[in-house]
């Protein structure tokens, strides 16, 4: 019976030739890695670009839009808290340029009451109360119609 493994040229001599794992066969697995790795890098990549763009927000997106995604702030106000004057411009200016007419009459109107409120918080007479009031009745429809433009308000 002979061997498989024995080259017939050498079959007088005794000696046997495995299969080789020469320089072919480790420059073909270098190259598979290679370019493993480097499908991988690009697929987290891709990965990495489709998330930033899932949760930045589009350059063309509207200001009154943008202005719902801050107006918790104004929320927190009506709890108590002090809204900063500059947040309070900021916002009034980007509900008041918005292009959807619902949101600058809700937006404005909420950042003003919330400026009132804030102004006479602590003096007594009907004043801050007749505003606290509006406000308190400005909020919901100011959420209801930011979550009609796809942005929940939250504070």
């Amino acid at each position: 019976m002979t061997d498989p493994h024995v080259d017939s040229a050498t079959a007088g001599t005794g000696t046997a030739t495995a299969p080789a794992a020469g320089p072919d066969s480790r420059r073909r697995r270098r190259v598979v890695v290679v370019a493993a790795a480097l499908l991988g890098l690009l697929l987290v990549g891709a990965g990495a670009v489709v998330a930033y763009r899932s949760f930045a927000p589009p350059d063309d997106e509207d200001s009154g839009v943008r202005a719902c995604r801050s107006a918790g702030v104004l929320l927190r106000g009506e709890r108590g808290d002090t809204v900063p004057h500059e947040d309070l411009v900021e916002l009034n200016r980007l509900f008041g340029t918005s292009g959807h007419p619902d949101l600058v009459r809700v937006g404005v109107t909420s950042v003003g009451l919330v400026e009132r409120v804030q102004l006479r918080r602590g003096e007594p007479g009907p004043g801050a109360d007749f505003y606290l009031h509006s406000l308190r009745q400005a909020l919901p429809h100011l959420v209801a119609t930011c979550g009609k433009h796809g942005v929940t308000v939250e504070a």
